[in-house]
């Protein structure tokens, strides 16, 4: 087993199945008072960018991969987070009330997907703050705590211990498959490998421990890669290919 304190961050991370692929974009992820970067797919790397204490319901990049936008729970607010120092700029105030849940955006046409402790998925306007109902993103009575997009138009929900595919206006949401794990905090795509990684909570729950997992999309199946001290929510830097060779030029 591999351990590793991380300079500046109370985190410990054990490594527990190697073998899984790490991913090509960096991730970014806010866990106790810090923002912290990795490559992605391997938190055990991890360095501190910088301190942040105020608690994020969820953070997800851009489609150019460029803009880290993030919705910040204390201030009730959309705002962006630097790379470099971690410090967050609010842009607009969330309207509607209180609470998105979760976060993520398209990464092909920059919609901005939300959720608030329920089963439905809303579109958030970047500009006013407003949320639109766009359809139940898991079965009525869930409450969904992490979404991700990927580079095919698809939408997926983690609510429980379930994993669901969103068909938004078309149809009623699909349930995949449950990846093993309880708690989800957080659902993200490496556009550049089309990984699904995902963080939960321990069975209780508490922030005291985090599981790190890569979720098979097809069949919901995770596997876990590490653990870490807190409770995360990460985006990765990736942009989706042009081609379908995954060549961009």
């Amino acid at each position: 087993m591999f351990v590793r304190s991380m300079l500046a961050c109370a985190c410990v991370f054990a490594l527990t199945a190697p073998t899984v692929a790490v991913g090509a974009g960096l991730a970014f992820a806010k866990v106790s008072t810090q923002v912290v970067s990795f490559p992605a797919g391997d938190p055990s790397s991890a360095i501190s960018v910088g301190t942040l204490t105020d608690t994020l319901s969820g953070m997800d990049f851009d489609p150019a991969a460029q803009v880290l936008w993030a919705i910040n729970f204390t201030g009730q607010t959309l705002g962006t987070v630097n790379q470099s120092t971690a410090a967050y700029t609010p842009t607009v105030a969330l309207q509607g009330g209180c609470c998105i849940t979760a976060f993520t955006i398209d990464p092909v046409d920059g919609t901005f997907y939300v959720s608030k402790t329920d089963a439905l998925i809303y579109s958030l306007d970047q500009v006013s703050g407003q949320t639109t109902v766009r359809g139940y993103g898991a079965l009525a009575g869930d409450v969904i705590s992490a979404l991700a997009a990927d580079c095919s138009g698809h939408l997926f929900a983690l609510a429980g211990t379930n994993l669901y595919q969103a068909h938004l206006g078309v149809d009623n949401p699909a349930l995949i498959g449950s990846p093993g794990f309880a708690g989800p905090t957080n659902l993200e795509f490496d556009n550049q490998t089309g990984i699904l990684y995902a963080w939960f909570l321990p069975t209780g729950g508490g922030n005291t421990t985090s599981t790190h997992v890569v979720i098979d999309v097809a069949t919901g199946h995770g596997t876990a890669t590490a653990q870490g001290d807190g409770r995360y929510r990460m985006a990765i830097r990736s942009e989706c290919s042009i081609f379908a060779n995954g060549f961009d030029a």
